[in-house]
């Protein structure tokens, strides 16, 4: 009976991490909600939208700028110039004043200007902005890839978890059918224990042994409750909302057990590489980015505007227009060495990225590899489970009829029993390894996602 604690820790300890009415769900059906509702999974849909703004926002300072403007001028006190009174001194010099000031103040410009323009910038030539819109689009493609992993996570925590619920359920099961077994032997006993051919304490023993599977039983339901939630959890559901997948299919269980494994290994087809490589791809732009700062950028602009001038505020005396063209040139010449500094730490970044590529690289074959040997031996322990459980069964009937003869003693039966219960719980936990092992394998390959149309 100690084992069989041990076992159900080992249930609480999987690492899985979820459904609506009294109906039994299939695990397609549960993997095409997950994709569908789950938080973290739309919160990634999200990032992957806002980086396809980030490009186009990005996009869009290559493009004409165009702005217009207005603007209404009171001039309250206009501005006077001082100057020569030189229109004293070509008077004829029967009209010069001789008391006439040397200087002379002369009031510039009418109370009210009124103006509306436009204007258009273009960049003709800037090597950082054509950069940073590249940076962009690796970025949004960065992002795209994140959401793909980030559903192929949760593909296979859903599927680990429905498997292991299916499981749990088996085990219910099993202990039911025991308790079921162990109430015929109660009533037997009792018509025995009536006609005085057992003992009290034989029936005491039968009924601490119940009591003690209905204890582990029940820890066990608990233990489904909590996978459920996950579940629940999993696929964006309420809490309040039960939920019951389909019974375990031994049968198909065994058959993907004794699936022939096909070694097909790339890297090509597994997110986390391709999202280092994305990352190797913005470091080699950015590293560019800092040497196009010390290039020449070209501009073109062009303005055009029409004023209104007059000392009545609803009426203009005069109107024009006015229009420019112009070119701009920038060339940075000298930046106090920043650029030299900003192209030695790319440098140094990209040489970062190339050892976490070698790292991930060897990281990925050894997942592969592991979750093949988990694979074999699972199905090794499938096989050796099985005929275990077997024989505890042959064991127990047996000694249940022993019993019934007289020959077996209960300690037998209960003995025989325990080993039956633990046999069964042996079995149920290496058919969940087994398809765990299965499931981290096609994690492994880049596979994954055929689990949501069937295997």
């Amino acid at each position: 009976m100690k084992h069989i604690n041990l076992v159900l820790l080992c249930f609480l300890c999987l690492p899985f991490t979820g459904f609506r009415a009294q109906q039994t769900y299939n695990l397609q059906t549960c993997l095409k909600e997950a994709l569908q509702n789950n938080h973290n999974l739309k919160k990634s849909r999200f990032d992957k939208e806002k980086s396809e703004q980030s490009r186009k926002e990005v996009l869009g300072a290559l493009l004409p700028q165009v702005s217009g403007s207005a603007s209404l001028t009171d001039n309250i006190q206009k501005t006077k110039f001082i100057m020569p009174n030189f229109m004293n001194k070509f008077l004829p010099a029967s009209m010069v004043d001789p008391n006439a000031a040397d200087y002379m103040e002369i009031e510039m410009g009418l109370t009210y200007q009124a103006g509306v323009g436009v204007a258009l910038n273009q960049q003709l030539l800037n090597l950082s902005l054509f950069n940073a819109v590249k940076i962009a689009q690796t970025a949004q493609q960065l992002a795209a890839i994140g959401h793909e992993s980030k559903e192929e996570d949760i593909i296979s925590q859903t599927a680990g978890l429905y498997y292991a619920i299916q499981v749990t359920q088996y085990t219910v099961d099993q202990f039911d059918k025991s308790l079921s077994l162990m109430d015929n032997m109660l009533e037997t006993m009792n018509a025995s224990y009536d006609n005085g051919i057992i003992r009290k304490v034989d029936m005491d023993r039968l009924k601490v042994a119940k009591s003690n599977l209905e204890t582990q039983k029940n820890a066990i339901m608990s233990v489904l409750d909590v996978q459920k939630n996950l579940l629940k959890l999993q696929m964006g559901r309420e809490m309040d909302q039960p939920v019951d997948v389909e019974p375990i299919d031994l049968a198909f269980f065994e058959s993907q057990s004794e699936q022939p494994v096909i070694q097909d290994f790339d890297l090509n087809q597994q997110a986390p590489y391709r999202l280092m490589m994305q990352q190797k791809t913005i470091g080699e732009l950015q590293k560019k980015s800092a040497l196009y700062e010390s290039m020449p950028v070209v501009t073109f602009t062009m303005n055009y505007n029409y004023n209104y001038l007059g000392n009545d505020f609803l009426k203009s005396d005069y109107s024009y227009p006015s229009a420019l063209a112009m070119i701009n040139l920038k060339v940075p010449i000298f930046s106090g060495l920043s650029r030299t500094a900003k192209l030695k730490q790319a440098s140094y970044e990209q040489q970062k990225i190339k050892e976490d590529i070698a790292s991930l690289e060897q990281s990925l074959n050894m997942a592969y590899l592991n979750a093949l040997r988990k694979l074999e031996d699972s199905r090794q322990t499938i096989d050796s489970q099985k005929k275990n459980m077997k024989l505890a069964q042959d064991v127990y009937d047996v000694t249940e009829a022993n019993y019934q003869q007289g020959i077996a003693s209960m300690s037998d039966v209960l003995n025989a029993s325990s080993s039956l219960i633990q046999s069964q719980v042996n079995y149920a936990s290496a058919l969940s390894d087994c398809m765990k092992a299965y499931i981290d394998l096609k994690k492994a390959n880049g596979s994954v996602r055929e689990l949501v149309t069937g295997f």
